[in-house]
């Protein structure tokens, strides 16, 4: 049986320069930075690889001192990310690990598709997180990176624990595929919420408000009124008990200013008594 071709000249450079470029200053010391194709190593639990039916692409391996700190492994498959996301996240959350609910930006409203799906584990047994990050692919399916780490996970999980958060109620809307999506704001918090975004497109605002209302259904809202003409789409939703369990409502809203532009705003607030 053969073994495996051994490095060219070319790709010898080829690894080092994306060796280095993927190296960064670090004040705890000197770091450097291996890539391993099609596979992973040692020092990492097997379940964030074996435990899935996604292909592994490879992994960016980084040590400190010569001592494992992270390890980034990068697999794929077909799927919306979201999907491939919670599927994966499901196995590890059987397997004793923890979300942290809290992790990374307020998530809500308008967002483009580029910016994937995320979350962040914690198996606190081996005193290691993972941050999860589930990203569209222009040819179809989905990319998913797993960060592994054991660097300051104690450190961080006072800091989690110590940060005031109010998560968003607003659900997550992402544009039709091939719509590019620029979001403009996204806020609230006690009693009101909402999210704009402007939206490169031909499409009517009839056709993106209702792309955008089947998300809102998915997510539990009630639709109670709306319209729409050539320039203007709206409608009006009973939004879910959100804490304190008062009645609360929401407007989606799809304006066309100029050919090819869409502006888009969401807004839910708890109804006056």
């Amino acid at each position: 049986m053969s073994g495996a071709a051994p490095e060219t000249e070319r790709e010898r450079q080829l690894r080092e320069l994306a060796s280095r470029v993927l190296t960064h200053p670090d004040p705890d010391g000197p770091v450097t930075v291996d890539l391993i194709l099609l596979g992973y190593p040692d020092g990492i639990p097997a379940e964030l690889v074996d435990r899935t039916n996604l292909r592994l692409l490879g992994s960016v391996v980084r040590r400190r001192r010569g001592e494992l700190a992270d390890v980034e492994l990068i697999l794929e498959g077909g799927g919306e990310p979201s999907a491939i996301l919670s599927s994966y996240e499901a196995e590890l959350l059987r397997l004793g690990w923890e979300r942290l609910e809290q992790m990374g930006p307020v998530r809500g409203g308008f967002e483009s598709r580029s910016f994937g799906d995320m979350a962040f584990l914690v198996d606190k047994r081996q005193r290691a997180v993972v941050n999860l990050h589930a990203l569209d692919r222009e040819d179809g399916g989905s990319d998913l990176r797993v960060r592994y780490s054991t660097a300051h996970v104690d450190d961080m999980l006072a800091n989690w624990q110590r940060i005031p958060y109010e998560a968003s109620p607003l659900p997550l809307l992402r544009p039709p595929p091939g719509v590019r999506m620029r979001s403009e704001g996204h806020g609230g918090g006690g009693t009101q919420w909402s999210s704009k975004a402007r939206a490169r497109t031909e499409l009517a605002p009839m056709e993106l408000e209702a792309y955008f209302a089947k998300q809102l259904e998915s997510a539990g809202w009630g639709r109670l009124d709306g319209s729409a003409d050539e320039f203007f789409a709206w409608s009006s939703w009973l939004v879910p008990a959100v804490p304190p369990t008062n009645e609360w409502r929401g407007v989606l809203e799809v304006l066309a200013p100029f050919p090819g532009d869409r502006a888009l705003s969401l807004w839910m607030e708890m109804a006056p008594h």
